[in-house]
């Protein structure tokens, strides 16, 4: 099994007066100044290809279309995500601070439950929050999770902090996806698997001879604690929806557990499917999105977010002659993607497939050759999305919002999603106006070079919670 590689903890002060003296949120990363730094460090841009890169081989150059994958497009909205997800790491801790006595006592409660432990502190409050993002397939959901995530260690291992020792390893993040049976129990084992990677325990072989799920759950809200979690990403949360009756809302609550017992908080990303799950439990949905939510929905034709979207990734040209980025291209562009990200890239990568070797130019044509042969199984969804037409998209449950949906977020207090002041020649080819947000697709970066610790079988991390 390759575990991870820890972090010792490297303190500094935030500057912020309500995380002053914690070891767990000051030995995050620092925070950066301007919104504008926050949203520029999510972006990541592989090299260009240069003249000499387009005047290489054939097979070279077809080798070279996968770094389209790689890149980061920074989307407004994921500025907005961004700050939201450093807030709530480090609130998470907030109430959590191993330096206090409360937090002792609640972690004592936590690791002799259904003994005859500490009670659980009366007066203890989580500060953890939820956070949701929701966005249609391929909107980039996973990958602004993954862009944000590498800008934290994933474990840390504290020992000393200002004089004082502090003996913790600290989980920063965990990731989790909602399984295709959606059963609790696998969740929960996914849970374990998870901890077993990043250090060397062996939770899961034990988590398996518990017989039924109740004492699972025990066994992980114990682990989480142990581990100084602090925020839990679950990817792929529309899946609930396959679950067995009754069974989606055990899930739900325990994630509520999470954020209020054991003051984690939590990142949600799913798809439109998901509100046939949520949108009858106003208590777990409000508690899921308690510190908002971000909704991406495909550009639009004209959006000048749409023009900066394609020049950035024109840059990444492959086949001999660049060619000129003049509308006609660009449109027809859209008409292969609708403005779907996933779609953008995929259908600009395929384009560039079928030419290399052959005319050796990305045009209108090429768009179009590449959308009715190479993603001619995606074209019902892709028209569907280029519609806007709520029939049409009712087809499709990852690409609509229900009205009742809708509903519940305005109950909630959510402010809905604005819509483009245009006018309606400036869409022609568009049914029904809608609401304008922005997406953004995949990307990956390297990770900084990291000291090992091994844990040896018996080294669990479940130290005692009262001494320091």
């Amino acid at each position: 099994m390759n575990r991870i590689e820890i972090l010792p903890a490297n303190y500094t002060n935030t500057g912020v007066g309500r995380f002053k003296d914690n070891p767990f949120i000051e030995a995050l990363p620092p925070l950066e100044k301007t919104k504008f730094d926050f949203l520029t460090g999510l972006s990541h841009y592989p090299p260009k290809p240069t003249a000499a890169t387009r005047r290489a081989g054939e097979i070279a150059r077809s080798m070279e279309l996968p770094a389209l994958g790689d890149i980061v497009f920074p989307f407004p909205d994921y500025q907005k995500a961004g700050i939201a997800l450093a807030t709530i790491m480090r609130d998470a801790y907030v109430a959590r601070n191993p330096l206090t006595t409360l937090d002792r006592q609640r972690r004592h409660a936590l690791a002799t439950e259904e003994t005859d432990g500490l009670p659980f502190p009366t007066d203890w409050k989580s500060s953890a929050k939820g956070y949701l993002m929701m966005a249609v397939s391929g909107m980039g959901k996973t990958t602004f999770a993954q862009a944000f995530l590498l800008r934290y260690p994933q474990v840390i291992e504290h020992t000393n902090y200002s004089g004082h020792g502090l003996k913790r390893i600290q989980v920063v993040y965990l990731v989790l996806r909602v399984p295709h049976d959606a059963t609790l129990k696998s969740l929960c084992l996914q849970f374990f698997e998870e901890i077993d990677r990043l250090l060397a325990t062996n939770y899961l072989r034990e988590a398996r001879t518990l017989r039924q799920i109740a004492p699972m759950v025990q066994l992980m809200n114990q682990v989480a604690t142990a581990v100084s979690l602090g925020l839990l990403v679950v990817d792929e949360l529309q899946n609930l929806k396959s679950a067995r009756v009754g069974n989606a809302e055990f899930v739900l609550n325990l994630f509520s557990e999470i954020i209020e017992r054991l003051g984690i908080s939590l990142l949600l990303l799913a798809t439109p499917a998901v509100q046939v799950v949520i949108e009858d439990s106003v208590r777990n949905a409000r508690k899921l999105a308690s510190y908002g939510e971000t909704v991406l929905t495909p550009m639009w034709k004209r959006d000048p977010l749409w023009i900066e979207f394609c020049d950035t990734y024109w840059d990444y040209t492959y086949v001999k002659n660049k060619g000129v980025l003049d509308q006609k291209v660009r449109d027809a562009w859209y008409d292969a993607s609708a403005g779907n990200t996933a779609f953008a890239v995929l259908v600009f990568l395929l384009a560039q497939r079928n030419e290399i070797g052959g005319r050796e130019i990305v045009d209108d044509k090429a768009f179009a050759r590449a959308a009715a042969t190479d993603m001619a199984f995606l074209q019902p969804a892709i028209s569907a999305l280029r519609s806007r037409d709520p029939n049409k998209l009712r087809a499709f449950d990852d690409l609509l919002f229900s009205p009742k949906y809708q509903a519940l977020r305005k109950a909630l207090g959510a402010k809905e999603v604005p819509s483009k002041n245009v006018t309606r020649d400036e869409f022609d080819d568009i049914v029904d106006d809608g609401a304008s947000a922005n997406p953004s697709n995949t990307g990956k970066k390297s990770t900084p070079k990291k000291r090992t610790t091994k844990a040896s079988d018996d080294d669990l991390p479940m130290e005692d919670p009262l001494v320091l």
